[in-house]
């Protein structure tokens, strides 16, 4: 199977997921920062609590007490670390200007300026740039790895980063924000850390599927 048509598979079940679900790019970055190790839900209660005391943007969070941002977001998990990590993200912003004269920087500027904060590792950097940038960036994250391996489309032990040109060059940056989208529902549907392989709707054209239901 071919990049596109796995896309085409995929978006014939989920459709367009209209991810990245935040108001605001700067909502984009607080929440690429809140969601490491935890899960969507989770995040969202902070988002809420953020938004609930007007707090949820770089500018606010630069000019909280970090002892009552870490109250606000404490929902998220690991807030300590993430407080530190979003005062000193929000710090970086808004000293270059805000986003605003960001968004006039080419993607290697952009990549610098982030992969060098504090706390901002690959799969944030990728999300941030993706989602509240909109460059075309493709996010490589445990779902992509479980999901492109187990399709049969990477080798045993590699990395999905070995595909990330390919699939950067074959769609636009809407189709990358979808295409990760899907690959998490359906990672969360079926292709869990344990593969629940019976009723996904892949499981005929899945290299594992067939390996365990069909041997």
């Amino acid at each position: 199977m071919d990049i596109s048509s796995l896309y085409e598979q995929l978006f014939q079940k989920y459709g367009d997921l209209k991810w990245w679900p935040a108001d605001t790019s700067e909502e984009v970055i607080i929440g690429a920062v809140l969601t490491q190790n935890t899960s969507w839900k989770n995040v969202e209660i902070s988002i809420s609590k953020l938004k609930e005391n007007g707090s949820c943007s770089l500018y606010a969070i630069s000019k909280m007490e970090e002892e009552k941002l870490k109250e606000q977001i404490r929902s998220s998990g690991f807030f300590n670390r993430k407080a530190q990590v979003l005062k000193k993200l929000s710090d970086s912003v808004i000293q270059n200007g805000g986003l605003e004269p960001l968004n006039s920087w080419k993607d290697e500027e952009l990549d610098h300026f982030f992969s060098h904060m504090f706390g901002i590792g690959k799969e944030t950097l990728d999300s941030i740039l993706l989602y509240a940038f909109h460059r075309r960036r493709f996010v490589v994250d445990k779902y992509t790895n479980n999901f492109f391996s187990r399709i049969g489309m990477l080798k045993k032990n590699e990395n999905a980063e070995f595909m990330r040109e390919k699939i950067e060059d074959s769609f636009s940056v809407y189709q990358l924000k979808n295409f990760h989208a899907m690959i998490v529902n359906i990672g969360k549907d079926h292709c869990k850390a344990k593969p629940q392989c019976a009723g996904c709707f892949m499981n005929i054209s899945c290299d594992h599927a067939k390996e365990t239901m069909f041997p």
